[in-house]
């Protein structure tokens, strides 16, 4: 398998995506986004649409009723970019396989598979003539193809390569659902972002080792490389081809993924202690079920003080009401609220609220 279909291969299934232990499904609208190029009909347009795919001429498309999408034959597609279609009768609809890229395009209806999730374009597959055509956006947005349209001309080619989205991020839940994985980062709740992970995910540590989903924990720092569509949930949803872990946990606060406990909140106070260290009062919301939802956090040289991404930030940036991300192991005292060391403490720089978990 070559590096393209590789990157694509994680476009495969349809869409539910856990995130926080809590399962929903995605819907992916795309019609606001970047589309192929279209024109609108008029006098001197003909119906017919010519349509070239990586040079070569296919029977032609037509415009759709309002003129603003060009569809196009879905098999002379697939055929001339070596993609096996197989068509259900029953259900009418078409099966798309190429090595490991799998879609799903049902006659009528405006959702399409796009790993873990449904997408609308804004116009659906039509049977005409006893084909099933599909708008030009398919082939762009789902297959990422280069679509170009000029007057009734339409043309498609290859990507020689899938334009991917690197993100840095502070890992806020894992949902190690064996169907549905995910990792969410950059935030707690509706913050952030959830990366959907396939069978090809690749995850390394921090020394370029290849490791499992079970490695990693929270308040780790990572690296993603995912697809550049995302969904419009909250928080959105995106396929994701690599994660690499920045750092790690202190191994001096925890021994195991189970003992980092997280609370996400607003500081209501910043104290000194008699040792001239700083505490910080959190109260907000649980990220696992043993973490307390208020927690004092004692801040020391030691305790990383980082933003959404990972980045290092100044100690004066815990000030009271700011939003915080605080990450430490289950040793706290018997006291309400407990007491604890933190290790990390991710600070909410953009200036958006962090919503509790749930």
């Amino acid at each position: 398998m070559n590096n393209n279909m590789k990157k694509v291969s994680a476009l495969m299934v349809l869409s539910m995506a856990l995130s926080g232990g809590a399962a929903y499904a995605a819907t992916l609208d795309t019609t606001q986004s970047s589309s192929p190029t279209s024109v609108a009909v008029d006098s001197a347009l003909s119906k017919s649409v010519n349509v070239t795919v990586n040079g070569t001429a296919i029977t032609d498309g037509y415009w759709n009723k309002d003129g603003k999408e060009a569809m196009i034959a879905l098999r002379d597609l697939t055929d001339a970019l070596g993609i096996e279609l197989k068509w259900n009768k029953e259900n009418k609809s078409a099966e798309l396989t190429k090595g490991n890229f799998w879609t799903l395009v049902m006659a009528d209806k405006d959702q399409y598979s796009f790993n873990k999730m449904l997408i609308t374009l804004g116009t659906a597959p039509q049977i005409t003539d006893g084909k099933l055509f599909v708008p030009a956006s398919f082939a762009e947005q789902v297959l990422h193809t280069q679509v170009t349209t000029a007057g009734n001309q339409v043309t498609i080619s290859s990507e020689e390569d899938v334009k991917n989205v690197t993100e840095r991020g502070v890992i806020t839940g894992i949902n190690p659902d064996t169907k549905y994985p995910s990792i969410h980062i950059g935030g707690a709740g509706t913050e952030g972002l959830v990366l959907n992970l396939g069978e090809d995910t690749v995850i390394k540590s921090a020394d370029g080792k290849e490791i499992a989903l079970t490695d990693l924990t929270i308040g780790m720092t990572v690296e993603a490389v995912h697809a550049p569509i995302m969904t419009m949930s909250l928080p959105p949803q995106t396929p994701t081809y690599a994660v690499t872990v920045v750092d790690t946990v202190a191994k001096e606060s925890v021994t195991k993924s189970e003992d980092v406990l997280g609370t996400s909140g607003t500081i209501e106070n910043v104290r000194t202690t008699k040792d001239q260290g700083t505490q910080i009062e959190i109260s907000g919301s649980r990220l696992t079920e043993t973490s307390p939802d208020h927690v004092i956090l004692n801040i020391s040289e030691d305790t990383k003080l980082v933003n959404q991404k990972g980045e290092a930030i100044k100690a004066e940036e815990l000030t009271k009401d700011a939003k915080v991300i605080g990450f430490y192991s289950p040793m706290l005292t018997r006291s309400l609220p407990p007491i604890g060391n933190a290790w990390k403490v991710v600070v909410d720089t953009s200036g958006a609220e962090i919503v509790p978990f749930q």
